[in-house]
């Protein structure tokens, strides 16, 4: 079985490809002319076709022979800066281009899109209280990130319904890989000086010179609240648990045609994260209400576990875990590499 991965040597096209190389696939890895990662992509066993997402020939010459697409070649914030044109020309023009090349080949069995929650509006005022399920919010933002995925997505399901593409549509929650989760800057109070620094309001004023004093302090984690005192709360997903989507989906044509909304095994509390966190860093922390639009959601994940079975494993208390006793020789996750980590330095 032949799969060709866009991608690849991204934190996590990286550990799908890996995974799929241990359970026996011929994995290739379609790649940017030059990507410095190509090494260790190479010494993983991957094969690599230098080429472009935005030139359909070249992407056809990737597609030809492969059974299985997975489709994770993306523009995206942590990567950027990027422009208008760039998200559009990689991916949009570039999703296009995936599709179309796997509708002309006549070994593709199974094309998978890798998508965002980016795509919808998760942050109204006061959070939202029910698990959001697939469908149930409007994919209606306007930045270019998520408003590319969502042409991309549309691109996608018109394949499926005029050209009967069997096509998977993944979509991601916010992803942390080994070496991001201690680090993540939302759990430390040096990230929420920096918001409330770019406010005027007196509500915010109050606020940041109490961060200030906490940190003064010595409280470098936080637990931030709502005004109402309700700690704020996140879905996330560890690409360990990506990993196990791909390879429960791949080749499964019940999943033909819909759109899976993916995350770990639980949303957190912060209330609950940081005092572990505390815990296994020894950093002490501070809890606060902030005059600032909480983060306060939850996924739904019904279908993709009745579709396919996915059954996520990892939570943020196992993540932190993991995260702070890796070591070098620990081989059985790619740690993201720096410039991807989201670690707020201390």
């Amino acid at each position: 079985m032949k799969i060709l991965i866009t991608g690849v040597t991204g934190r996590i096209g990286a550990n799908v490809a890996q995974s799929f190389i241990d359970s026996g696939y011929e994995v290739t890895g379609f790649v940017w002319p030059g990507d410095p990662q190509i090494k260790k992509m190479e010494m993983l066993g991957c094969e690599i076709i230098e080429g472009d997402l935005a030139n359909l020939d070249s992407v056809i010459e990737g597609v030809k022979g492969k059974d299985y697409i997975f489709h994770l070649g993306a523009a995206f914030q942590a990567g950027g800066p990027f422009s208008a044109s760039q998200y559009f020309d990689t991916n949009v023009k570039g999703t296009f281009n995936v599709l179309e090349a796997c509708r002309v080949s006549e070994a593709v069995s199974h094309l998978i899109v890798t998508s965002t929650d980016g795509t919808i509006s998760k942050y109204p005022e006061g959070g939202i209280e029910e698990p959001i399920a697939e469908f149930s919010l409007s994919q209606d933002v306007t930045e270019w990130y998520g408003y590319s995925k969502i042409l991309a997505e549309n691109l996608s399901r018109r394949f499926y319904f005029n050209e009967k593409l069997p096509v998977t549509i993944l979509r991601f929650s916010a992803v942390l890989g080994r070496g991001e989760v201690c680090g993540w800057n939302q759990f430390y109070t040096g990230h929420f000086i920096e918001r409330l620094q770019s406010s005027s309001s007196k509500e915010s004023s109050v606020a940041l010179k109490s961060l200030k004093d906490y940190k003064s302090a010595g409280k470098e984690l936080i637990i931030p609240r709502d005004i109402n005192g309700r700690s704020w709360k996140k879905h996330v997903i560890d690409i360990r648990d990506i990993v196990h989507a791909y390879e429960n989906i791949a080749g499964n044509d019940s999943t033909f045609g819909n759109t899976y909304q993916i995350a770990g095994k639980e949303p957190f509390l912060w209330e609950d994260a940081i005092p572990k966190l505390s815990e296994i860093t020894g950093l002490d922390f501070c809890s606060h209400n902030l005059p600032i639009n909480p983060t306060f959601y939850e996924f739904d994940l019904a279908s993709s576990k009745k579709d396919f079975g996915f059954n996520p494993i990892w939570d943020i208390g196992k993540m932190m875990e993991d995260d702070f006793n890796r070591n070098e020789e620990d081989n059985n996750v790619i740690p993201a590499d720096e410039e991807f980590r989201r670690g707020y330095k201390i």
